[in-house]
């Protein structure tokens, strides 16, 4: 009995805690603890969708296992190849051997571990540049979920059809019109073709939230030079749709990154209005300017509000947002900000193609079309079209250059005839012949 309680004592140990012996290591196990250093390391989240994108791509029989080809195309896929010239061949080898535990296959978990290698030895290469770069400015006139009147929305954003290429803005609390400013990449999910969808929600702890409205913005309006950037009318979910005078809009902008950022077609500055008629009961207004291509809303764009004023000054830079097709007319509108209601038209006015689509474009003011008659409010702006201006600048460089080369010619044959003429004078004058005085020095200049 003595000795069983003393047993019972070691095994146990000095504070009743049971403890094991572990077994002792192989042989390999002692090597590679001799031999190797283990350090974990974190990746972007861009960097790990690169990679899955990058393993999936190659996983050609969807085992989630890449043989030593398929990394080798891996590899000559983002560059290393070019980059490396000769000695890809045996890097690509190497690579796959020192990463691959059974010397046939590598893993997920092994070809990320690669990717990190790679990435920190050419920064250059990895993480690739995303297919389209998103951003989601903000959203206005959002329906209530919340008892208190407001909600606390936040955005998703995705390739239709491709969940794992889902991002989400951060929620800001009691809100309807939310402010977010955030970038976000396809996660290398989109081809040409595919569509996005924006869906803005109510956040609330504990739940993947509920849905407020949402809008899917067409490939056709930003698989292009210049991408998309404008407001999209979003339609309300299906258990909100009994809610009347909510009409939710998203300002977002989606560029391909294939295509490279083009200048603006056309740039528009709207600079002052006057004599603009009296909204508002102290007899003034608080205007602001809306710029849009006739039929083509997505290019819509607001000046500043200036508040209790008859006379705006603005002064303010604007673009057709890459939209721009010969023979677009353009309509400016004056509205009066009503902060609890609808904004009421002070004027309009449409600024026809063949006034600007030409060299020097429009600089002036125009006279808007005011909803009362005894007013006559003007608007000074201006538009050039950078095809136009580019055009008079080719053409005046080349006017230049063609005066150049007629220039050259004649002077080096008046010139040649001036020295002939002095050559045959000089013969003329007898040697004894007084020395001529000296020429006056235009006459030398001539």
């Amino acid at each position: 009995v003595h000795c069983s309680q003393i047993h019972d004592t070691m095994a146990t140990g000095a504070r009743g805690v049971k403890t094991t012996t572990s077994k002792p290591l192989t042989v390999a196990q002692k090597i590679e603890a001799a031999t190797t250093t283990k350090t974990q390391v974190t990746i972007s989240e861009l960097q790990a969708c690169d990679a899955e994108d990058l393993f999936s791509r190659y996983d050609f029989e969807g085992t989630a296992l890449l043989p030593r080809g398929a990394l080798t195309e891996v590899l000559r896929d983002i560059g290393l190849a070019k980059e490396m010239g000769d000695g890809f061949g045996p890097f690509a080898q190497l690579a796959f051997d020192s990463h691959s535990a059974d010397s046939h296959f590598l893993s997920p978990h092994e070809f990320k571990q690669l990717y990190y290698r790679l990435g920190k030895e050419y920064p250059k290469l990895l993480p690739r540049t995303p297919n389209l770069k998103v951003t989601v400015h903000k959203a206005n006139g959002l329906p209530p979920a919340d008892v208190n009147g407001k909600s606390d929305p936040f955005c998703t954003m995705q390739v239709v059809g491709k969940p794992k290429t889902l991002s989400q803005t951060r929620h800001i609390d009691k809100t309807l019109d939310p402010k977010w400013g955030e970038e976000f990449s396809d996660k290398y999910g989109y081809e040409e073709g595919d569509d996005l969808l924006f869906e803005v929600m109510d956040y609330d702890k504990g739940t993947t939230g509920d849905l407020l409205c949402s809008c899917v913005l067409p490939c056709k309006e930003f698989h292009r030079a210049g991408g998309f950037e404008g407001t999209l009318p979003m339609t309300l979910a299906p258990e909100l749709g009994k809610l009347k005078g909510y009409a939710p809009v998203l300002k977002v902008r989606v560029q391909v990154n294939a295509f490279p950022e083009p200048p603006p077609a056309v740039n528009i500055v709207i600079r002052h209005a006057e004599g603009l008629p009296p909204a508002d009961a102290n007899g003034k207004s608080d205007p602001f300017c809306s710029v849009m291509l006739v039929g083509k809303t997505y290019t819509k764009s607001l000046t500043t509000i200036k508040p209790k004023t008859l006379d705006p000054v603005w002064n303010e830079h604007f673009t057709d947002k890459h939209r721009y097709e010969v023979g677009d007319s353009i309509v400016f509108k004056v509205w009066d900000y009503d902060k609890t209601g609808d904004n009421d038209l002070l004027g309009e006015v449409i600024l026809d193609s063949s006034q600007f689509h030409k060299p020097g474009g429009f600089d002036g003011e125009v006279a808007l079309n005011c909803p009362e008659p005894k007013f006559a409010p003007t608007l000074g702006v201006k538009v050039t079209v950078r095809e136009c201006e580019e055009a008079a600048l080719a053409a005046a460089e080349s006017a230049r250059a063609r005066l150049a080369s007629d220039a050259a010619p004649v002077s080096e044959a008046s010139a040649e005839a001036a020295a002939v003429a002095a050559a045959e004078a000089v013969a003329e004058v007898p040697a004894d012949a007084a020395p001529a005085p000296a020429a006056e020095p235009a006459a030398a200049a001539a």
